[in-house]
């Protein structure tokens, strides 16, 4: 679990957190192994879980028009590697998932923290919600900046 532990202090999702409130998250988690074109979420899923992806590949898929008229097919917009956060969302509401998540490498091990058992958590100790809320609201303020800045702007 040291492996991990470094991997959540280096997340930008947890950073700012000294090494006890790190070692709660790790008590509430488990790792979990998926084959290469394994499917972990799909689009319109419950949100109850956060992923970091330990080692390997994922990929986020998102519906487009496929080739064939009326039908839809899945295009990838990015791959996370290690230290990288998803279903972060799960955290904040109980929407349904926005993309679908499936696994590029054989072997890829994610760390998953379930939505319930982290809330719960940050009501024993609100110091854990308020960096992670922080962090996730400024993560989130720089996407959305650089989604309305000027194309030119963005490279």
């Amino acid at each position: 679990m040291n492996q991990v532990a470094n991997l959540l202090r280096q997340s930008e999702l947890f950073v700012g957190l000294p090494d006890e409130k790190i070692a709660q998250i790790l008590s509430i988690g488990q790792s979990r192994s998926y084959r290469a074109g394994e499917t972990i979420i799909s689009e319109g899923d419950p949100s109850d879980e956060l992923y970091v992806v330990e080692k390997g590949m994922v990929e986020v898929l998102v519906p487009t028009l496929a080739d064939i008229p009326g039908t839809i097919g899945l295009t990838a917009v990015v791959q996370l590697g290690r230290g990288q956060v998803f279903g972060e969302m799960a955290l904040v509401d109980q929407g349904a998932r926005s993309a679908t998540i499936r696994c590029v490498q054989e072997g890829t091990a994610l760390f998953v923290i379930p939505r319930d058992a982290f809330w719960s958590l940050c009501e024993e100790d609100h110091h854990i919600g308020y960096v992670v809320m922080h962090n996730i609201a400024r993560d989130l303020s720089f996407k959305l900046r650089h989604r309305n800045l000027p194309r030119g702007a963005r490279e």
